[in-house]
């Protein structure tokens, strides 16, 4: 099955959500899997709204990247509207030892945190970063 997740870029800042499961501290790429017959597209969409309460607006397709022998499409999105908050399926299944808090980390550092995976993920972005600042 085929996940989707989101970069979502705003003012050289990044929105993260940040886990912490059975003790280890790491971050995450916002996003879900696509349910019944939705395009990825749409998947994106609600998975945003429903995790962090954001109306966003697709830039572009980024990129499929294989994350544990799983497809996974990543969207770049640098428009929405609302304030970031978690709700959704993720607000019900917090507890001590599964945490969520979405968080918007400096861009340059967030891209140098080991703790952030996947690692493809990470290694595209930076390279796309490098190329559009040139």
């Amino acid at each position: 099955s085929m996940k989707v997740a989101a970069i979502i870029i705003k003012d050289n800042k990044i929105l993260l959500m940040r886990r912490i499961k059975e003790g280890q501290e790491y971050y995450v790429f916002p996003g879900g899997g696509i349910e019944g017959n939705e395009s990825a597209e749409e998947a994106i969409i609600r998975e945003i709204k429903e995790e962090l309460s954001l109306d966003a607006k697709i830039d572009k397709l980024f990129s499929q990247i294989e994350n544990r022998g799983q497809q996974e499409l990543y969207f770049l999105i640098k428009e929405f509207s609302g304030i970031p908050e978690l709700s959704g399926p993720e607000k019900e299944r917090m507890n001590e030892n599964n945490q969520y808090y979405p968080i918007w980390l400096d861009l340059n550092k967030a891209l140098d945190l080991l703790n952030l995976h996947p690692k493809e993920a990470r290694e595209k972005i930076k390279i796309y970063l490098n190329k559009s600042r040139q």
